[in-house]
């Protein structure tokens, strides 16, 4: 048996469900302690195929897909009618085909309702944390110690988790820094009726006059998002409601993409994008998911981050392995993304794909440009930020393919 056998997980999120679902199966005492989700509307809506096999360790796949839209691709459009288009089924045959894009309530919900069927407590309650002196313990209050009450074998929790999202409950709490990174961009999301579509399931990326923007077709609607520099936003109006109905109006891509679409939702605004705390777990806790770090929604990363560190992180407490292990793996993925996103903004990701398609067709320049995209592909699919070797082979070709090309023309600003 483990020696941490009693957990808590602050948080509700699909990182803490699937935590919980992990350790329970294995005999672990898993309380959660989360409040109802006030917001109408979540990120992460778009999953990568990467997380298929996730789900279906889980045994949620078939209830996610009874009430989600069927995602086989991706695209990333430039310059109005330049358009990089992705399907997975053209990925190595060893990654899922297929992925998909979710309600992200009804995808929390079901992540919640399996935790509990695994043997999680739920208890809606505000959990108060302090640290216990100039020690690194942190410990619960007295109310909730009482609100989980039987929960666990032992009066409190052997391990905490923060899986609170961005709030960065632990980290505030201890004054841990986040890193940031070089961009400092503002999210504005909402739902509409009906945009321009290249496919009714491809996740959909268009470069703005500043910025990109995201559309995620859901059932009966579509998530419509704009990534731009805050300063923008804020040239645009005061409020969110304003700056995207601004920003509908002003960017000629958006006018283009969404010329008479409607807003069914309230707008949304997240700032703190592209960060990573300096710790990532301590004597008796630890941060998963967003807590820990948010690397950028460019790729639809995220969940993927979320539900694999789940996983990782069981499997490390269930092997009675130091939480510093699980410390450095999940540095290590999140930095392998950072780089990835950043190669995405300074235009060379694309510059190097575009280098590649105009080649000079011969037999052997089909069959490298075949071999390379299968490979290249798995940023797409979730998988390259985990392999070392398209890794390498990424970084090979963002600095010499480009030589006497400018990638300036796919950079975004």
């Amino acid at each position: 048996m483990p020696s941490i056998k009693n957990v808590a997980i602050i948080g509700g999120g699909p990182a803490s469900s699937a935590l919980a679902i992990h350790l329970c199966r294995q005999g672990c005492k898993v309380a959660i302690f989360a409040m109802p989700e006030r917001a109408s509307i979540l990120v992460g809506e778009s999953l990568v195929p990467m997380i298929v096999p996730l789900l279906q360790e889980l045994d949620v796949e078939a209830e996610v897909a009874s009430y989600s839209q069927y995602k086989p691709g991706a695209c990333f459009t430039y310059n109005a009618d330049e358009v990089f288009e992705f399907r997975f089924a053209d990925t190595p045959s060893d990654l899922p085909s297929y992925s998909y894009n979710v309600p992200r309530d009804r995808f929390n919900a079901t992540l919640l309702a399996a935790a509990q069927r695994a043997g999680a407590k739920l208890i809606a309650h505000h959990v108060q944390l302090s640290r216990v002196a100039d020690t690194d313990w942190l410990t619960f209050d007295a109310q909730s110690l009482a609100a989980a009450a039987g929960c666990w074998d032992a009066a409190e929790p052997d391990l905490i988790v923060d899986a609170a999202g961005r709030a960065n409950l632990i980290g505030r709490l201890l004054n841990i820094p986040m890193q940031k990174g070089l961009r400092q961009d503002v999210a504005l999301f909402a739902h509409v009726d009906k945009t321009e579509l290249v496919d009714p399931g491809y996740v959909h990326n268009d470069r703005m006059d500043q910025g990109w923007c995201w559309r995620i077709p859901l059932p009966g609607r579509v998530s419509f998002g704009f990534v731009v520099p805050e300063a923008y936003a804020f040239q645009h109006g005061e409020t969110p409601e304003e700056q995207y109905e601004q920003l509908l109006k002003t960017d000629t891509v958006l006018r283009r993409l969404a010329p008479e679409a409607k807003r069914v939702t309230e707008v949304l605004c997240f700032r703190n994008y592209q960060s990573i705390s300096d710790r990532i777990c301590g004597e008796n806790w630890v941060m998963l998911g967003d807590a820990g770090g948010f690397v950028d929604p460019v790729f639809s990363s995220g969940m993927l981050i979320a539900l694999d560190s789940a996983k990782k992180l069981s499997a490390i407490l269930l092997a009675n392995k130091p939480l510093a292990d699980y410390e450095t793996v999940t540095r290590r993925h999140l930095a392998a993304w950072f780089e990835i996103v950043s190669y995405y903004y300074d235009g060379r990701l694309m510059g190097s794909i575009k280098a590649g398609q105009t080649m000079p067709v011969n037999r052997f320049t089909r069959w490298l440009l075949a071999w390379v995209s299968a490979r290249v592909s798995r940023i797409f699919s979730g998988a390259a930020a985990s392999n070392p070797f398209c890794l390498n082979l990424l970084r090979f070709l963002v600095k010499y393919t480009l030589i006497g090309l400018s990638p300036e023309r796919y950079k975004i600003n």
